[in-house]
């Protein structure tokens, strides 16, 4: 695996594990860490005794990564909007 793939991996499955649980309300969570994971069906999700869904290791790094993704787009946006409306602000007071 190359370096940006673990750093995919390792930022991911963090915020996954982290984020995923409180945006469920509970119901989906993340498997614990293994260096060896288990095999799992193809959609990387499966229910526990009690109902609620756990996700795979690489499945949760993705969701994990593209949440981390969204929020940087997001923080670019609102800069970028204020420093737009910065700029107009200031060029009306030099006019």
């Amino acid at each position: 695996m190359s370096r940006f793939g673990m750093l995919i991996e390792l930022i991911g499955y963090g915020v996954a594990r982290i984020v995923l649980p409180f945006l469920s309300l509970g119901r989906v969570y993340v498997e614990v860490f293994s260096a060896t994971p288990e095999p799992w069906r193809w959609p990387g999700y499966r229910r526990d005794a009690t109902g609620r869904i756990e996700l795979r290791q690489a499945a949760a790094a993705w969701i994990g990564f593209g949440m981390c993704l969204l929020v940087l787009l997001a923080i670019i946006a609102v800069f970028h909007g204020t420093l737009f409306w910065a700029r107009l602000e200031y060029r009306q007071m030099v006019a």
